[in-house]
């Protein structure tokens, strides 16, 4: 008989989890927590210990992977499933990957091999979406204030790239302007880690041993990330710019930027009560992926689909295998396509909206938590 002890945190899925395990009448208890730091908290392992000790659990299931639990887990010779939205994965210390207690899903296909490669018990599991969660119980004037030509819920992924290679030789610097342009005309591919060599770390890090009093050396890690997020930043201004210059564009983020000046800021969207009105009520929802994602689908786009919203999304490998681009979302494949393709949507309001109601009816059937939860429980 499995019992599973189902820890939280703030992050999405939590409740489309639970109605699946209630469903699927799989006994569970659930543990709220909400980390400073992810990898040190002596109080919460105790704790923890303290739930898993003598309680009957079959297994331990997050949302997300938390080193903290899977050492627990270890110790106590517990399964524990975490199921991963994120990319890249949140985490700095890698080694708690490899305990043997773990079962880690990935959307990602991509990052799920790169892990299984290195040891890791690691596979692959596309995101899921609860269409009854997200059913829009809205009145006429409350959806009037979420109609819009196009929107974007999202970060805007300002970083702190100029502060970073301000101190860097011409040549350097131009070496990583390359990296980011290369990287932006590729869709549907991760090209930064295989363009980020020893030899580059090892000239940046001497620039900064001249002029960093602190010691600071830049990771692979930490470079990858930056210029995939500015990637994504300098995708995302221009997406926004350029619609905006010709559509109402609506940004939901705790982002602003100045030069966006004809994009409408509509701060912060709670995911429960004000995204599904986001979704339902735009035209076109725009998913612009972060770069660290190799193939998967984000949550972003699932979300929107089980709102019964129009997708227009970059190319993602995952998605031209698990939907009819062209009959249940679509796809760019550069900024001049997005342009051409939002014109398109927006002046075909019935092949839009028939587009629309098939990718609700997609997901709606075949991307549940509870046929997810069978595959992991099983």
């Amino acid at each position: 008989m499995r019992k599973i002890l189902f820890f939280q945190w703030h992050s999405f899925m939590n409740r489309g989890i639970e109605r699946a395990l209630k469903e699927l009448e799989i006994a569970y208890d659930t543990f709220f927590y909400q980390f400073q730091d992810w990898e040190k908290d002596d109080k919460f392992q105790e704790m923890l210990r303290g739930r898993l000790r003598g309680a009957g659990y079959t297994d331990v299931l997050s949302v997300n992977f938390a080193p903290l639990i899977s050492e627990v887990c270890e110790e106590l010779s517990v399964p524990y499933t975490a199921w991963i939205y994120d990319s890249p994965i949140h985490i700095r210390n890698l080694k708690s990957l490899a305990n043997s207690c773990n079962r880690i899903y990935f959307f990602d296909r991509g990052q799920a091999e790169e892990h299984r490669k290195a040891g890791v018990n690691a596979y692959h599991m596309p995101l899921a979406v609860d269409t009854e969660i997200f059913r829009v119980n809205a009145s006429a004037r409350e959806k009037k204030e979420y109609r819009t030509e196009i929107s974007l819920v999202g970060k805007l992924y300002q970083t702190e790239y100029a502060y970073f290679t301000a101190p860097l030789g011409d040549y350097t610097r131009g070496y990583l302007e390359g990296i980011v342009n290369s990287q932006m005309k590729i869709y549907g591919g991760y090209l930064i880690p295989e363009l980020v060599t020893e030899q580059l770390l090892e000239s940046m890090n001497k620039d900064y041993a001249k002029v960093a009093k602190d010691g600071f050396q830049m990771g692979r890690r930490e470079l990858e990330f930056m210029l995939a997020c500015e990637t994504t930043g300098r995708e995302r201004y221009m997406a926004l710019a350029l619609l905006s210059g010709h559509y109402q564009v609506d940004l939901y983020s705790t982002d602003e930027d100045k030069r966006l000046r004809n994009v409408r800021y509509r701060g912060y969207a709670d995911y429960y009560s004000q995204m599904p009105l986001v979704f339902s009520q735009s035209k076109i929802n725009l998913n612009i992926s972060l770069k660290t994602i190799q193939t998967g689908i984000p949550l972003r786009v699932t979300d929107v689909m089980g709102c019964g919203g129009f997708v227009l999304s970059n190319y993602q490998e995952e998605l031209g295998e698990y939907f009819a681009i062209g009959e249940e979302c679509a796809v760019y494949e550069s900024m001049e396509d997005l342009f051409l393709k939002a014109k398109y949507y927006l002046e075909h309001e019935d092949e839009r909206q028939k587009i629309a109601a098939a990718g609700f009816e997609r997901v709606k059937r075949d991307f549940t938590f509870r046929d997810r939860l069978e595959k992991m429980f099983g």
